[in-house]
């Protein structure tokens, strides 16, 4: 597998819990972080990885997770401090208080939003898509792996999260620019609806199937 690789997951919720699980089973290095030091502590007591107030534990951290609420973002990339020669996977999705609904779309995303504060830096959208109980519980869809779609303007960034994608034994799908989480983010608020209005529960997954044709 490629180079092991210093993970710090910012969060404390189930993303970023369910990305703690399966990473710690892979070579890659993983802390988990909140602004919370006690918080970090616990959910990185919870999964056998190091864990702590989050800000403590940026400097090393190769690819950092942006796994919280979108409406915590500017908070939490204030905390962070200089993000300068890392890689930002933004998880977020910028739903209303009862996850019904998109707060941003059409001319804007999460995604974007990200990225403009954080210029110089390359930012993939990744993860937002997918249920953290997918993640967490690695069911099987008759021999389809769940996919992770990224999205981003700088080449070996999105990469670096595709490699990572597949550290966990998934399929990474390329989306395009960091304009198509303008597409993914809603994507994500419709397997919500799938989810909990409809009654699918949330073991459900989107999955784009390729012709050999």
């Amino acid at each position: 597998m490629p180079n092991s690789r210093n993970l710090l997951i910012v969060g404390t919720g189930n993303v970023a819990n369910a990305l703690a699980r399966r990473f710690s089973a892979t070579d890659h290095v993983v802390h988990i972080g909140s602004r919370d030091a006690g918080r970090g502590a616990e959910a990185a007591d919870r999964h056998g990885v190091k864990g702590g107030l989050a800000a403590d534990l940026v400097q090393h951290a190769e690819v950092v997770f942006i796994a919280v609420p979108f409406t915590a973002l500017d908070d939490t990339l204030e905390a962070l401090g200089s993000l300068e020669g890392k890689v930002v996977v933004d998880c977020t999705n910028p739903l209303t208080d009862d996850y019904m609904a998109l707060t941003l779309g059409h001319s804007t995303s999460a995604g974007e939003v990200c990225q403009a504060k954080l210029p110089g830096v390359p930012v993939v959208k990744a993860f937002n898509a997918i249920f953290a109980d997918v993640v967490d519980s690695d069911p099987t869809y008759g021999g389809i792996r769940p996919q992770v779609f990224l999205a981003g303007d700088n080449a070996g960034a999105k990469e670096t999260v595709a490699e990572l994608v597949r550290a966990i034994n998934y399929d990474p799908v390329d989306s395009g620019a960091m304009l198509s989480a303008r597409y993914l983010e809603p994507l994500a608020e419709l397997i919500i609806q799938m989810a909990y209005v409809q009654g699918e529960g949330t073991r459900i997954t989107p999955v784009i199937l390729r012709s050999d044709a």
